[in-house]
């Protein structure tokens, strides 16, 4: 639901060349997927801003991602008989909305607003209190309810505090218990963002992979111009070609990987589709930003 931090970050990781649809001689462009053909690449959808009231056309994806304070535990077991394989609940970790309930409990350790969000701050993830929360609190609730996995967003907090010049080592060990909590709970943790982050603990080679489960990017190839007037154009090069290697990264660590991109230009449609079917990655393309 969240844009991910807009990262300028010099590309060069590992040598490597992003993966562009077509670029691969072992694996060349497909070509495009014609129009109204059922694409089973397209199987997921993002519908964080639908409630319990909205789930028509649930049962065409395998898994999809809601916000679960919309929902029943019984509105979830409906969507799980529909058909939808994995159920993924809304999980804000590295920033926190002022509607929640627990806003005032936690406003203490946030520390600067959120851009293009006027209703939420970032939060100190390093913070043990709040990490307790999360996980045995809001990951539990997704659980109780009969999720089967978390969409886990925010991690960027990890870049807004590189950028703040703030302390990270507190940063990164709080963004791995709740990581590593949250999947020992025997949820699916599919992470949204956070390239920066991962970006930095496959240098380490770090162990944090392992409760990983996938890997979510939004705006890979789309870019949200305008947040009040849906408007949306073209990702910026450098930024598409780092996305593009993190997802690289994920698939070579036999992450599932998933595309959240807003478009209209069939053309760009195109592109993102050939990428995926290319990868082999789950992809949803919006047509707002509210994804309802």
């Amino acid at each position: 639901m969240k844009k991910s931090l807009f990262l300028l970050i010099p590309f060069a990781l590992c040598g490597c060349a992003p993966a562009n649809p077509g670029s691969d001689p072992v694996n060349p462009d497909p070509g495009p997927i014609e129009p109204g053909l059922k694409d089973k690449y397209a199987d997921y959808g993002a519908f964080l801003g639908r409630s319990e009231n909205n789930i028509d056309g649930f049962q065409d994806y395998n898994y999809v991602s809601i916000d679960f304070k919309e929902y029943t535990k019984e509105s979830i077991q409906n969507i799980k008989a529909m058909g939808c394989g994995d159920v993924f609940g809304y999980l804000n970790v590295g920033s926190i909305e002022n509607y929640r309930s627990y806003y005032k409990r936690f406003e203490s350790i946030t520390f600067l607003d959120y851009e293009d969000w006027p209703d939420e701050r970032w939060i100190d993830v390093s913070n043990s209190e709040w990490q307790d929360f999360v996980i045995n609190t809001l990951a539990k609730e997704i659980k109780n309810k009969g999720g089967t996995g978390v969409y886990m967003d925010n991690v960027d907090v990890y870049s807004v505090c590189i950028e703040e010049k703030r302390p990270t080592t507190g940063v990164i060990s709080g963004l791995k218990n709740i990581i590593k909590g949250v999947a020992d709970l025997g949820l699916k943790v599919m992470v949204n963002g956070g390239a920066e982050f991962f970006d930095d603990m496959n240098d380490k080679n770090d162990s944090i992979f392992n409760s990983v489960w996938g890997y979510h990017q939004e705006e890979i190839f789309s870019l949200i111009i305008d947040y009040e007037k849906n408007t949306f154009g073209k990702q910026e090069k450098e930024d598409s070609d780092y996305y593009q290697e993190i997802a690289s990264i994920m698939k070579r660590k036999n992450k599932e990987v998933f595309l959240l991109e807003y478009t209209k230009d069939s053309s760009l449609i195109n592109t993102i589709r050939n990428y995926c079917k290319t990868n082999g990655f789950h992809y949803y393309i919006a047509s707002n930003i509210n994804l309802d």
